[in-house]
């Protein structure tokens, strides 16, 4: 085997072609330079800044548009005077003419970047291919130099020894090779970085027309007494928080007096049911063992009958057990009076129509009960029902004159 170096001057072209592009690029931008091109990008770039101002100085003369600006412009009476300016026809003529000459050159400014950014992207692509082809000459020319006169058995020791490091670098690049991340991957990744950074670039120049026309407003702004009007809002704060600061006082005020006003009910309420719950509660359970009733908060009625550790509302109760639990209320509230001295008698005019005849003499035994001290007048036309009520029965008698 034999080794030779490589001779010197045997190029591919590869610097020629690279130089021959980014010509063709500078031509096709009408730079004759690198230089040229950046300054024209400069430029560009220059002119994008006016045009942002220009439209947001624009924007701050006509804010409602051009059309509205004419229409004031038309509301202005005529002088007199002769003058030398178009008429309003002309004059729009020459607008509209100026606006699309105006995007003309927008999108040959456009075409212009886009075409300049291309040709600095294939520029530095090329010097990074001028700058390896010129790596790998150095190292060539090194290499030359190095090697000088050197005998052919030294040659093929070296070859030998090169070709084993290279194989064992070609194990380590295929080792290394497992765990590299996929080239299709990272080519995705740098399109999307590349597309974020246009998107940043977009919006940059869509932010400088709004920065111009804010900075505009600011100046507008500074002489429009902003002081005066900014104590005036802290005026208008220190009111608002004394008036906030009045109207919570209010608030708690009233949570207050409605929890006392709550508190007063609940113990008037506790003090007002508390005996009729004491009388009922010996009465109910002549019926039902265990037995308790419950009353409305808001009407003060029996609301639900508790039995059985079931809680059963008055509404859904049969029609006995209804006209039960009203009589034994009647009862209740009858002994209350007549144990704070206002004795009046409980009259019933055919009551218990829909009582059973168990439950109808349980019934006749609270009557019984409550009639120890106070007067009981049972009003009826069943004689056969309540012949085992007891008691005073009354009858018609005949008196002499």
């Amino acid at each position: 085997m034999e080794v030779h170096p490589g001779a010197e001057g045997a190029e591919d072209g590869t610097v020629e072609t690279a130089a021959a592009s980014l010509q063709a690029a500078l031509d096709q931008i009408g730079a004759a330079d690198l230089a040229g091109a950046r300054a024209a990008a400069a430029a560009r770039v220059e002119a994008a800044a006016r045009q942002g101002e220009a439209k947001a100085v624009l924007n701050s003369l006509a804010p409602e548009g051009i059309d509205a600006l004419h229409q004031a412009l038309a509301a202005i009476p005529a002088s007199e005077e002769v003058s030398d300016a178009p008429d309003l026809a002309r004059a729009e003529d020459a607008l509209e003419t100026a606006q699309a000459g105006h995007e003309t050159c927008r999108i040959a400014r456009e075409t212009a970047a886009e075409a300049l950014a291309d040709a600095k992207a294939d520029a530095a692509v090329k010097d990074a291919q001028l700058a390896s082809l010129s790596d790998r000459l150095q190292r060539a020319e090194a290499q030359q130099a190095k090697l000088g006169d050197v005998t052919e058995d030294a040659l093929a020791t070296q070859t030998a020894s090169t070709a084993a490091a290279l194989e064992a670098a070609r194990l380590s690049h295929a080792e290394k090779a497992k765990d590299a991340p996929d080239a299709a991957s990272l080519r995705a990744a740098l399109t999307r970085a590349e597309s974020v950074e246009a998107q940043a670039r977009e919006e940059v120049a869509r932010l400088r027309p709004l920065l111009a026309r804010l900075s505009e407003r600011i100046t507008r702004a500074s002489g429009d007494a902003v002081e005066e009007r900014l104590a005036e809002t802290e005026d208008q704060l220190q009111a608002a928080e004394e008036t906030l600061a009045r109207i919570a006082h209010e608030v708690a005020v009233l949570i207050r007096l409605e929890g006392a006003l709550q508190d007063a009910r609940n113990e008037a309420r506790e003090r007002y049911f508390t005996p009729i719950v004491k009388e009922l509660k010996p009465l109910l359970q002549l019926l039902w063992p265990d037995a308790e009733l419950t009353w409305g908060e808001e009407s003060l009625l029996p609301h639900a009958l508790i039995r059985e550790g079931r809680e059963e509302p008055i509404d859904v109760l049969s029609g006995g057990t209804q006209e039960q639990v009203a009589l034994l209320v009647r009862l209740a509230f009858a002994r209350m009076l007549a144990r704070a001295g206002r004795i009046a008698p409980v009259i019933l005019d055919d009551a218990l129509v829909f009582t059973d005849d168990d439950r109808i003499e349980r019934m006749f035994d609270a009557l019984h009960r409550q009639a120890s001290d106070m007067q009981i007048i049972v009003l009826t036309c069943r004689q056969r029902a309540f012949r085992a009520l007891g008691g005073q029965a009354l009858r018609l008698q005949t008196v002499g004159p």
